[in-house]
């Protein structure tokens, strides 16, 4: 802001003295060879220069400490406390937003629209993190806020409020899942269903082993949203449920629309899996060597590519894949075995 104010201070200033034709000059005159004919013009320019250098030097004073006053600025200056909560949440200025409702807070501790935003905020500044380890705090906040509002008998917002607490209680991990499903589960009684309610309720279910209950929440979701990664999930999920006519369809469905190639090279593994599993060793080789493609430092391809040779009872072809293996990846513990 200060910098912005300095700008205009200085533009302004050039403006005056290109306007001026009487100071240094600055508009070339229509005889360059007439001369002022006052005699003391020189004076009058160094006493017009000198206030204008003290004009400038107070200006950027107070440029320094921040009292510009508003008509120095040609834009509109916008109060802070005129720009609402639900604005700076549309915005995604979480931290803003967060500093905005604590210094409410401090006032009022059970404002509903504070409570609120404040949780909605620090949710999506804790699933930003890193690590669990920065990300659990924030979460436990968001938490706290939203039980806050939802105990008041005037919470607004009350479906976005359970949607969001849900997906906080599923970030925070598996001992948290029993609360993420109750929330995700109020919600959709309060009619608010947004476009990743029935996939967090899937992975709820799928990660307490529910898988038949997990993939009817999938399949619900991939009516609305058909993306790489959704579909490698059924596909994982239809393989844990035994149905590997359907994940295979899944599996192959990702890999065609797919945007990053983890997501492809995920898929591959597990169809090589399923193929090598029904005894198609070829479709298997083919789905580890396209991997390989991708990825030309896979250790795990190579490792299952031994595996497929040793079924075959090519034994230096399998002892080969599994030195590469190894030589991607000394740790690699299925190599390991198979060599020593």
């Amino acid at each position: 802001m200060i910098t912005y104010h300095r700008t205009r201070l200085i533009d302004l200033l050039f403006l005056f003295l290109y306007y001026r034709e009487d100071v240094f000059y600055m508009i070339i005159p229509e005889n360059r060879y007439n001369y002022p004919k006052k005699k003391n013009v020189k004076h009058k320019r160094i006493i017009i220069f000198i206030l204008l250098i003290l004009l400038l030097i107070i200006l950027l004073f107070l440029g320094l400490k921040g009292n510009v006053p508003d008509y120095i600025s040609t834009s509109k200056r916008v109060n802070p406390e005129e720009i609402t909560l639900e604005e700076l949440w549309t915005d995604s200025k979480y931290k803003e937003l967060t500093e905005r409702c604590e210094e409410s807070l401090v006032v009022n501790p059970l404002d509903p629209e504070s409570l609120i935003y404040n949780g909605f905020a620090l949710f999506h500044l804790g699933i930003a993190q890193f690590t669990l380890e920065d990300q659990l705090p924030l979460l436990d906040s968001a938490i706290i806020n939203l039980r806050k509002a939802l105990l008041l008998k005037s919470s607004p917002l009350a479906g976005k409020v359970n949607y969001i607490l849900g997906k906080s209680y599923y970030h925070k991990g598996r001992y948290y899942l029993d609360q993420a499903i109750y929330h995700l589960k109020k919600s959709i009684q309060l009619d608010y269903i947004n476009i990743d309610t029935y996939k967090y309720m899937g992975l709820c279910y799928s990660e307490l082993g529910f898988y038949n209950k997990g993939i009817e929440f999938f399949l619900k979701a991939d009516i609305n949203e058909k993306d790489d990664m959704l579909s490698l999930v059924i596909g994982q999920t239809y393989h844990k449920l035994g149905d590997n006519n359907n994940s295979e369809l899944y599996l192959k469905r990702a890999i065609e629309i797919n945007d990053d190639f983890r997501v492809e090279i995920k898929s591959r593994f597990l169809l090589g899996k399923i193929f090598f599993e029904q005894d198609k060793l070829q479709k298997a080789e083919e789905q580890y060597n396209l991997i390989l493609d991708k990825d030309i430092k896979s250790a795990d391809a190579h490792y299952y590519l031994g595996e497929i040779y040793e079924v075959r009872e090519n034994i230096i072809k399998a002892r080969a894949e599994w030195r590469k293996a190894l030589e991607l990846d000394p740790s690699h513990y299925g190599a390991l075995l198979r060599l020593y």
